[in-house]
């Protein structure tokens, strides 16, 4: 299947459903599209939903991190909810749900913005 990404906003923050796979060609290359386009709103908050995606490569995750770097230096954020099976596994396995913020529940992941964002 491939990637379908669906946007959406609450209040200032971005949310991207995501649903298919996010691998190396067209799919990732989608993706890190999107993002660097929502990249050029300085701040941006940018909440991903990986509860419907299947797989992810190392070209997902590349995207990911460099998205999750390119938005803090420009005062913004990432954030990553809902993964699961596969996915889980390959952001516990790597170690990017001790870098990145990872949340099984949306109120609490769009939470994490406000303090930031009320400040704006």
């Amino acid at each position: 299947m491939s990637l379908l990404i669906s946007v959406r906003k609450s209040q200032n923050i971005t949310i991207l459903d995501l649903r298919g796979r996010i691998t190396i060609g067209r799919d990732s290359d989608s993706f890190k599209a999107e993002l660097r386009t929502l990249a050029q709103t300085v701040p941006c908050d940018i909440l991903i939903n990986l509860a419907e995606v299947s797989h992810v490569d190392s070209m997902g995750i590349n995207a990911l991190v460099q998205s999750f770097v390119t938005l803090r230096r420009s005062g913004g954020n990432l954030g990553i909810l809902h993964p699961t099976g596969h996915v889980r596994q390959f952001l516990e396995v790597t170690h990017l749900t001790d870098c990145l913020p990872v949340y099984t529940d949306e109120a609490e992941a769009l939470a994490s913005f406000r303090p930031r964002a009320a400040l704006a």
